[in-house]
């Protein structure tokens, strides 16, 4: 990036698929949504081949839609985006080095977002005017995330190291969040099915949830075996021993939030 953005960008046009096989000069012909107007990419970019297939970009906080539908390919960013990276992607990969906005992995269907920062509200929620959140794919965030981390979700894996707000899993129907931190208050409003796996007792859940005891889960052993950053987000193992959590039995519900141990 030549300098701090000035203006939101919309970089969802920025895709390995519509680059290739355009020359450095081409792509910086192109133009993208910059403000009220549009800006050349070579005005907010130095643009140059590099091997591989990845697009690499410099990030910046007011640069939006990162990612946005990807299908295939790679995305690797150097430093922080804006809001909405992820957003309805369905395959690929995008790498985030810095933080994400709101909105993050927002109707996502497939693919793999990572995030070496923190992020923003309502990651793996739904789009605007949609009403179904993420639906498949993996999200992973080595910090914390704000309120409503997977609102409406109906499928895929969200990983969490840090902490996460208010609000998480509002009408979660399916799929599964696994927070490492803290879970803020309000969790599981609206929750129907799906799992929720944390480290500690959530101090101010959403109420409707019942406890079921202490009970060994056969299901959880596998599921590490098969995706073990699961096991690496809670130290490197897991027993296969919670105490569960049924709810929201106000929403006739049947989720589950398990606490590890």
């Amino acid at each position: 990036m030549k300098a701090p953005l000035t203006a939101r960008v919309d970089a969802s046009s920025l895709l390995p698929a519509v680059f290739a096989g355009a020359s450095a000069a081409e792509v910086a012909a192109r133009t993208v949504p910059f403000g009220t107007g549009v800006a050349l990419v070579g005005d907010l970019f130095e643009v140059a081949a590099s091997e591989g297939d990845a697009l690499v970009l410099s990030g910046d906080p007011r640069l939006d839609y990162v990612g946005a539908g990807l299908a295939d390919g790679e995305i690797r960013v150097e430093g922080s985006v804006g809001a909405a990276a992820g957003s309805g992607m369905s395959g690929g990969r995008v790498v985030i080095s810095g933080d994400a906005g709101d909105g993050l992995a927002a109707g996502l269907t497939g693919g793999r977002i990572e995030v070496f920062g923190n992020a923003g509200k309502n990651v793996g929620g739904p789009r605007p005017g949609e009403r179904q959140g993420m639906r498949g794919g993996v999200v992973s965030i080595a910090g914390r995330v704000g309120d409503g981390l997977g609102a409406r979700l109906r499928g895929g894996l969200i990983l969490v190291a840090g902490d996460a707000g208010a609000g998480a899993a509002d009408g979660l129907l399916a799929g599964t969040l696994a927070v490492a931190g803290r879970l803020g208050p309000g969790a599981g409003r609206g929750m129907k099915r799906g799992s929720i796996l944390v480290s500690s007792t959530p101090e101010a859940l959403a109420p409707g949830f019942a406890e079921a005891g202490p009970q060994d889960f056969v299901a959880l052993r596998l599921l590490a075996r098969r995706v073990p950053e699961l096991a690496a987000l809670f130290g490197g193992e897991l027993s296969g021993r919670a105490v569960r959590l049924v709810g929201n039995r106000l929403a006739g519900g049947e989720g589950e939030i398990l606490v590890l141990s």
